[in-house]
């Protein structure tokens, strides 16, 4: 996880810290950008270099507390970017996911989605879970929603997903909002093709990747298991913004196009990512979560 002292990285922290337990595992890391790092130590001069202070401050000041609660803490700091830094170090360890904090301004304005986690997101194969700037609900504690769209990200969440409730015992809504957004976003090619050449009406369209999820959920997940599936009017960045509200936890998929080298981000994906009240698990269509491995 991502720790730079600042209010959220803390609180994202104290989320992972509750997470994962006395029997988890968490890899603090501070990403040190090579420029600032010789801004600070050859231009304006220090006694101590910055690296070092880092370092002090990753184990005494801002990693201290949450310690006790985790089986095993490991702190680094990195000389590159923060993205770059959390994706070497979370292929090395096999992270399970990458936890960071939202940005939020200083002046108390909305919360939004920072260069950091935007780079994250784009470049990185592992799980990224956004933790608001408001103490979240515990994993624990309630429903995990995912995202219904089409293609292989939304198979990527709802696989990740169906791992999730498998060694959690949560309970699992499908969310698809039948408002009047574009069937297809970023997502989704050979769909799409699927879709003009068929002349596939747009409901009935909709109704069969719904029951297509809910059915791939269920089996993974075992018959004994709960699977709320919803389908609410609206658009979906609405919806899923309300759901935040009564849930621990919103997964998304995140499709990686490559006409576009994963740099658009679907508006629903943005704002949930912004403005969900609790932890956003942003899934990328890599063949780990497509596989169910």
């Amino acid at each position: 996880m991502g720790l730079d002292g600042s209010d959220s990285s803390l609180n994202a922290l104290e989320w992972a810290a509750e997470t994962v337990g006395e029997a988890g595992r968490v890899h603090a890391v501070v990403g040190l950008n090579p420029w600032t790092r010789y801004i600070v130590d050859g231009v304006a001069g220090r006694e101590v270099p910055y690296k070092e202070m880092l370092e002090r401050d990753l184990v005494t000041r801002w990693s201290a507390a949450a310690s006790s609660r985790i089986g095993e803490l490991c702190t680094t700091v990195s000389v590159s970017t923060a993205a770059k830094a959390l994706d070497h170090v979370a292929t090395a360890d096999r992270a399970d996911a990458i936890v960071v904090g939202t940005h939020t301004s200083r002046r108390g304005m909305p919360a939004r989605i920072g260069r950091t986690i935007n780079h994250l997101i784009r470049i990185t194969d592992h799980p990224v879970v956004v933790v608001p700037g408001r103490p979240p609900v515990g994993l624990d504690d309630g429903v995990v929603v995912v995202g219904i769209g089409h293609g292989n990200a939304t198979r990527a969440a709802v696989r990740w997903a169906a791992h999730l409730a498998r060694e959690r015992g949560v309970t699992v809504e499908l969310l698809h909002a039948t408002g009047g957004a574009p069937v297809f976003q970023a997502d989704g090619v050979l769909d799409l093709a699927r879709y003009e050449v068929g002349r596939v009406d747009p409901e009935a369209w909709e109704r069969g990747a719904i029951e297509h999820f809910a059915m791939l959920m269920q089996t993974l997940v075992g018959e004994g298991s709960d699977v709320v599936v919803s389908t609410p009017p609206g658009m979906p960045a609405v919806r899923l913004d309300e759901a935040s509200e009564r849930s621990a936890m919103l997964v998304l998929g995140r499709h990686r196009s490559a006409l576009d080298r994963g740099h658009h981000t679907a508006q629903p994906l943005r704002h949930a990512v912004t403005h969900s009240r609790c932890p956003v698990a942003v899934i990328a269509d890599h063949p780990d979560w497509l596989l169910g491995e």
